[in-house]
């Protein structure tokens, strides 16, 4: 079996660093309808949550924060031309933005479409999801090509 080219290599980090975003969207069409007029944002305890932002705004917010790292990161990905390491901390640093802001977006709306109303929203232990999110840029590093050892000359 041979190994991943170079190309595809970057090809499968630029799809991992676009995923959160688009799982983001997917999101909307899918809740569309259902989706309240305001989701539950804020909590300054384990119980419901103490603010709400109106859907759009929040969506709007989120899914911009999580869109911009995600083409910045396949920008970086898919330039031949561009240092491997750069590229790489650039994939880890953008993947991890936007796996956060999507998490925030499908975490927070969840919840309240679960809760049924934005001000009943109990976050609890999900307010895990957005740290663990963090890790998401390690995908896409992971998969872009290494950087070649430096050639040491006599």
């Amino acid at each position: 079996m041979s190994r991943p080219t170079a190309h595809a290599r970057r090809l499968a980090a630029a799809a991992a660093v676009l995923l959160p975003a688009a799982l983001a969207l997917a999101s909307l069409a899918a809740w569309g309808p259902g989706l309240p007029p305001a989701i539950g944002t804020h909590w300054s305890s384990p119980g419901p949550a103490d603010r709400t932002t109106p859907t759009d705004e929040f969506f709007a917010g989120t899914f911009a924060v999580a869109a911009i790292a995600a083409v910045i990161g396949a920008t970086a990905a898919l330039l031949p031309q561009a240092h491997p390491l750069a590229r790489r901390l650039i994939l880890l640093a953008t993947g991890s933005v936007s796996a956060i802001a999507a998490a925030q977006w499908l975490v927070s709306t969840w919840l309240t479409i679960r809760a049924g109303d934005p001000t009943q929203a109990v976050l609890g232990a999900w307010i895990l999801v957005p740290f663990a999110a963090f890790a998401y840029g390690v995908i896409p590093l992971l998969l872009a090509p290494p950087p070649r050892p430096a050639r040491i000359s006599p």
